[in-house]
C-alpha cells in the first residue's frame, strides 16, 4: 500500500475534515494515480487510539503481504500502487476511554448498530462519490469492514444505488467487499432486506466473508442482543460472521464457495475460487488463547498472514462470467 490516511466523522456520519474532498481528488490525480483503493471501517467499541492502532497494524501487514506476492513470479498481478482510506467513527458512548458512561458500553449495541448504518449512508457514500468522480478513477476498489464496520461498507453501497452516475463509474472497476467477522444478520444481504439491492445494482461485485466458531461476540452475544429488540423477539437472529449467509443470499450470488483458512494457508486458498461469494472459515486460526478476549472470544483476532493472503487471493481473482 503506497499511502494511507484516515477520514473522521461524527456520530451521524458527517465528515468533519473540510479538506477531505480536495485531498481525495489530489490523491487520485497525477502524479499519484493510485490503481487500487481500499476503504476500511472498524467496528463497535473502539476508541480513536485503538482504531488507529488496528488500522496501522492491519494495513502495514496487509501491504507487506501484497508486495511480497506481487514480487513473486506467476503470483497476483498488480502495481502495488494503492491508497488506503480508513473511516474513523465514534463507536463508544464517550470518546474518553475512561469516561463513566463507558461502563454501560455493552448496552449501546442497538445504538451503535444504527450508527454504523448512518456512517455508511453519509461518510461511506461521500467517499464513493469522490472516488467515482475522479479524473482517473482506480481500476480496483475494495471495501473492508470488521464487525459493525461491515454494516458501514454495506450500507454505503446500498445507499449509493440511486446515484446513477456514481453506480456507472463503480461498475467499471473491479469491485470487492470483504466482511471480516461481520456483525450483521445472515439474511441482511437478501433481496428486500437491509443490503439486499447490492447484488443487483452491482452484478460484478464479489464478496469474501469470514466466520469463526470461536467468535463469542457473534455466536453468543449477538443473538441475545437481537432478541432484546421488539421486532425480533420471536425469532433468534444469527450473525454473518458466525453462521455465514442464508440459502437465499447464496442463491442471489450464484452459490457460495466455502474454504477453510488454517495455519500455513496461502493466497491459493481463495485465488482459484471464482464464485461471487466466498465464505472463509477462520476457526483454525483462532487457537491461541492469548488472542482471545473474555467477552468477545476471537472476534478481533484478525491479524494473521493467512487471512491477508486469503483476501489478496480473492480480490485478484476474476468472477465467473
Amino acid at each position: 500500500m503506497s499511502h494511507f490516511f484516515v477520514v473522521a466523522c461524527n456520530e451521524n456520519g458527517i465528515v468533519t475534515d473540510q479538506y477531505i474532498s480536495d485531498n481525495i481528488q489530489k490523491a487520485l490525480d497525477s502524479p499519484f494515480e493510485f490503481s487500487d483503493i481500499f476503504i476500511y471501517s472498524h467496528g463497535w467499541w473502539n476508541t480513536a487510539n485503538r482504531a488507529t492502532q488496528d488500522y496501522n497494524r492491519f494495513t502495514l501487514e496487509f501491504a507487506k503481504s501484497m508486495k511480497n506476492l506481487i514480487k513473486q513470479k506467476n503470483k497476483i498481478q498488480g502495481t502495488g500502487n494503492s491508497l488506503g482510506i480508513g473511516i474513523y467513527w465514534p463507536s463508544m458512548l464517550s470518546a474518553d476511554p475512561d469516561a463513566f458512561f463507558n461502563t454501560f458500553q455493552a448496552a449501546s449495541f442497538y445504538t451503535m448498530e444504527k450508527r454504523a448504518d448512518a456512517v455508511g449512508e453519509h461518510a461511506g457514500y461521500m467517499l464513493l462519490q469522490q472516488i467515482a468522480s475522479a479524473k482517473k478513477p482506480p481500476k480496483r476498489l475494495v471495501l473492508l469492514g470488521h464487525s459493525f464496520g461491515c454494516k458501514v461498507v454495506c450500507n454505503a453501497l446500498q445507499k449509493i444505488q440511486d446515484d446513477k452516475d456514481v453506480v456507472a463509474s463503480l461498475r467499471k472497476m473491479s469491485l470487492s467487499l470483504v466482511l471480516i467477522q461481520g456483525a450483521l444478520d445472515s439474511d441482511h444481504l437478501e433481496k428486500g432486506d437491509a443490503y439486499g439491492d447490492i447484488s443487483k445494482v452491482f452484478p460484478e461485485l464479489r464478496i469474501l466473508a469470514t466466520s469463526s466458531s470461536q467468535d463469542t461476540a457473534l455466536s453468543t452475544w449477538y443473538p441475545r442482543a437481537q432478541l432484546a429488540k421488539i421486532t425480533t423477539i420471536f425469532s433468534e437472529r444469527s450473525a454473518l460472521g458466525a453462521k455465514g449467509p442464508t440459502a437465499k443470499v447464496a442463491k442471489q450470488y450464484g452459490g457460495v464457495s466455502e474454504v477453510s483458512i488454517h495455519p500455513g494457508s496461502t493466497y491459493d486458498s481463495t485465488h482459484n475460487q471464482s464464485s461471487r461469494f466466498v465464505l472463509c472459515d477462520v476457526s483454525p486460526l483462532h487457537t491461541d488463547p492469548k488472542n482471545s478476549d473474555k467477552f468477545s472470544g476471537h472476534h478481533s483476532d484478525i491479524f494473521h498472514e493467512e487471512l491477508y493472503e486469503a483476501i489478496i487471493g480473492f480480490i485478484a481473482t476474476k468472477a465467473n462470467s
